[in-house]
């Protein structure tokens, strides 16, 4: 869904006003469980108790998550590029990556130390959110591969084995709110997309039945 400045100047105003009147109830509720947890962990916590305060702690940080990407999404993005080893980063945003319960991600860095000009910090949210979706594919189990490589440009390849793209919806999955998951606001890709475009590289992919690849390319020194 291409939008323009128009749309855009909306969007980001619209963001704005939801991101600050929801965020701070938001911090209120968080607060509010913080201090009965206090309060009850004076004492052994009943389990179901337990399980609940961990839903509502969970439920605000995946609120909180969706409305800094709707904000992130609609403001202009200006790269932080610094000159950095391409596989340092990546091995650093797989590492602090929380996998789900019954998967785990392969991580082979084979740029051999080379170095680019580039956002680490985008480029560590762009891996996430690739990795987010190649879980999902897979119904949040087994593994999903990251490599890297440094040829003629500098590439981040994330590959799964779900059951590939849906042809349907192959032509617009790199648009704003494109979405098939329950959870989420089809804005993982969008945002990827903005960030490779923004550091002067690109996101491609090849899908089939027996899983989908993604990759990420960013120009070398």
């Amino acid at each position: 869904m291409a939008l323009d400045k128009a749309q855009q100047e909306l969007l980001r105003r619209a963001a704005s006003v939801i991101g600050h009147d929801l965020r701070n109830p938001m911090a209120v509720i968080n607060n509010s469980a913080y201090f009965v947890r206090a309060k009850l962990g004076q004492t052994k916590l009943d389990p179901k108790v337990e399980k609940h305060l961990k839903i509502i702690e969970a439920e605000i940080a995946r609120a909180d998550g969706l409305l800094g990407d709707m904000l992130t999404f609609s403001r202009p993005y200006e790269p932080a590029a610094e000159t950095q080893a391409l596989d340092s980063v990546v091995g650093d945003a797989v590492a602090g990556y929380k996998a789900p319960e019954g998967g785990k991600v392969d991580f082979k860095p084979g740029a051999k130390g080379v170095s680019g000009k580039f956002d680490g910090k985008a480029l560590a949210d762009a891996v996430r959110r690739l990795l987010d979706n190649a879980f999902a594919a897979q119904e949040d189990k087994g593994t999903v591969k990251v490599t890297t490589a440094a040829g003629k440009d500098l590439s981040v390849v994330v590959s799964d084995s779900g059951k590939g793209v849906d042809a349907k919806i192959e032509p617009l999955m790199y648009e704003a709110f494109m979405t098939t998951k329950p959870k989420g606001m089809g804005l993982g890709l969008s945002l990827a997309r903005k960030f490779l475009d923004g550091m002067g590289g690109s996101i491609s992919h090849e899908s089939s039945p027996k899983g989908s690849t993604f990759k990420l390319t960013l120009p070398k020194l």
